[in-house]
């Protein structure tokens, strides 16, 4: 086995994305990182919880205030009871729609600085009728911490409901 092969084994590779044994990026950095299942992981889960209407759990892993960039709005969700409001109000548009799955899929990971990293992430949003599914595209500004992996700004770069952006205004600026 040549050096760069044993080297390559010795990695864990997320698409686009090819990183050194996290055991040697936590020993240099002094961070823990997590794995790309882990962050799949967590990310389905917060789908799970959205869907499920356990919207409490889904709250509690943003930091707040959260900047959520809605391509070409923005929202300020200033703490977990608004966001419990933003959340209810995407979950029942999902259920006007029949989306009963949402399956995230990482696009691409950065490796950390300081603690924090991006994710990008593609959402497929399973609908029954079919010609409800669609796709949306986003960027999440991730730390880790004690608790688990934690948000601190989201930026959609492909909206599957802009006729929501009104809305989402709307609720803005009751908050």
């Amino acid at each position: 086995m040549s050096v760069s092969q044993q080297r390559l084994s010795q990695s864990y590779a997320a698409r686009r994305v090819i990183l050194p044994r996290w055991v040697d990026i936590q020993n240099v950095l002094g961070i823990h990182f997590m794995l790309h299942s882990q962050i799949l992981s967590h990310f389905r889960n917060r789908a799970e919880l959205l869907l499920s209407g356990q919207l409490a759990g889904m709250a509690a892993d943003y930091v707040y205030p959260l900047p959520v960039f809605l391509h070409p709005s923005r929202l300020l969700i200033g703490g977990p009871d608004h966001a419990l409001l933003v959340f209810s109000h995407l979950r029942a548009a999902l259920a006007r729609r029949g989306v009963v799955a949402l399956r995230p899929s990482i696009s691409a990971v950065d490796l950390p600085r300081a603690g924090r990293f991006r994710v990008w992430i593609d959402w497929q949003e399973i609908a029954f009728p079919a010609e409800g599914t669609r796709m949306s595209q986003a960027v999440y500004y991730c730390k880790t911490t004690e608790l688990g992996l934690r948000t601190e700004m989201v930026n959609y770069t492909r909206l599957s409901m802009p006729e929501l952006n009104q809305e989402f205004a709307t609720l803005a600026l009751t908050a």
